[in-house]
């Protein structure tokens, strides 16, 4: 079986987890050697398709009215197309899996002559309703009607769609009934992001990882955390995003495979990303596959990647003064990280394990090619 993934791939500093899908559904290869793939990623946006797609439109923009949302669908689903197209006539595939399903969306003449799966951690409407992002005017929901529209249509000749979480599948079936959906993670690579001992140090040290600095709740964790920086604790913090420099707060700027990085998420006494605006980061499953214990927000998915709170501390998005306390509180608690950490590296073999979940998705590509 021949199956052709296609990778929107990261997108600058904005969105920086779509190489690790990649690197997760190579490691569950392994679990499926009748399977032969090949990897395309999405080639970058030339100045002119970037101007299309991203330019504001004088007055209209600060009326959120400039259709920024739409003109980057369609830009980048034109590409995709054209680019799909290409690849499909030099490597003829059973079946395609594109992600994000938002590069899909005109893709139809596609869709009627072979098998296309669609993968997804959210919906257009579930993303732009994150607490990151409100939509301030009332009109402005208008602007993502025509993304919804044309969501609806590509979800529904998908011959599969691939939810990341019970809550971007439960946004699938309201917004494209016709949908077939099946809720399925990627996983990770489980022998990659694995426990390790920890080395002693003077002060506890909290984690933060994020391409958004701000959108991710950076500011607020800082502030939480607030004298005790230096002093009682240190913060590492993961980002491109510029960051004042404060006490106690080292800054890295590293791309997701350093190897660095993964030192940091084993190290860490505590991963925080008190978020206002993610899907399902990779960052907190990373982490918990490593046994480091997170604290996150109730945005998106996240609560099932905690399991409800079972495999990791949930606060609410905004509320400095809870984070701090809960984060003081786990940190005073050795016993208490180490519970969580374990119960956080268990539901990632049970939930998160590349292979099982690449053997699991082999088998519906199967039925379908």
């Amino acid at each position: 079986m021949r199956v052709l993934f296609f990778n929107e791939g990261n997108l600058g500093g904005y969105i920086l987890g779509q190489g690790q899908l990649d690197a997760a559904l190579r490691a569950g290869l392994t679990a499926a050697p009748d399977v032969e793939a090949r990897f395309v990623g999405l080639a970058p946006l030339g100045r002119f398709e970037r101007a299309l797609a991203t330019r504001p439109v004088p007055l209209l923009a600060g009326l959120s009215l400039d259709f920024r949302t739409l003109r980057w669908h369609l830009v980048q689903a034109q590409r995709a197309r054209a680019q799909l197209g290409r690849e499909l006539r030099r490597w003829p595939a059973d079946v395609v899996q594109v992600h994000s399903h938002s590069i899909a969306l005109t893709m139809g003449a596609i869709t009627r002559r072979l098998p296309v799966v669609l993968s997804l951690d959210a919906t257009v409407r579930g993303w732009w309703s994150m607490p990151g992002w409100p939509l301030s005017q009332s009109y402005a929901s208008i602007t993502i009607a025509p993304s919804m529209a044309l969501e609806r249509r590509a979800l529904g000749a998908a011959a599969l769609v691939l939810a990341w979480t019970g809550w971007a599948r439960r946004d699938v079936e309201r917004e494209a009934p016709r949908a077939l959906v099946l809720e399925h993670h990627p996983g990770l690579d489980l022998e990659h992001y694995r426990p390790a001992a920890r080395r002693e140090r003077e002060r506890p040290r909290v984690l933060f990882i994020g391409g958004r600095f701000a959108d991710k709740g950076g500011a607020d964790l800082v502030e939480a955390l607030g004298d005790g920086l230096g002093q009682e604790l240190e913060l590492d913090i993961v980002t491109q995003d510029p960051v004042p420099e404060r006490p106690g707060v080292r800054v890295h700027r590293l791309a997701p495979s350093d190897p660095q990085l993964l030192d940091l998420q084993q190290q860490a006494d505590v991963l925080c990303l008190p978020t206002y605006a993610d899907t399902n980061p990779w960052a907190l499953l990373e982490a918990m596959a490593c046994a480091t214990p997170v604290v996150s927000t109730r945005v998106g998915g996240i609560p099932e990647l905690l399991d409800d709170g079972r495999a990791g501390v949930l606060v609410e998005h905004g509320n400095r003064r809870g984070l701090g306390e809960a984060l003081r509180a786990l940190l005073a608690d050795p016993q208490r990280r180490l519970e969580l950490g374990g119960r956080a590296r268990q539901h990632c073999e049970d939930r998160y394990d590349a292979r099982k979940q690449f053997a699991r998705l082999a088998e519906r590509l199967r039925e379908l090619s």
